[in-house]
């Protein structure tokens, strides 16, 4: 039987808001502005500070490294959920 792995950082769901611009910006009428947008990323909280979060969607267990990182600020998260491994 494999051994299980235990990721290194906690696993988390995070809920956030973010900028959002239409596909085509050119000439945009009034009725075409977006509104912000509420993203949902699920991965390694690798790193917090008292501004950001920074969020991995991938550990690479032989170089011990991520992929796919993405800060977010603190301002712009609307919730955050621990999942269980």
């Amino acid at each position: 039987m494999p051994k299980k792995f235990k990721p290194p950082y906690p696993l988390v769901w995070v809920e956030w808001v973010d900028s959002c611009e239409p596909a085509n910006n050119a000439e945009v009428e009034e009725h075409e502005i977006p509104s912000p947008q509420k993203l949902i990323q699920v991965g390694h909280l690798v790193k917090t500070t008292d501004d950001a979060i920074s969020v991995a969607g991938c550990f690479k267990p032989e170089s011990k490294s991520y992929d796919y990182v993405i800060t977010i600020p603190r301002f712009a998260v609307s919730k955050i959920r621990n999942l269980k491994t």
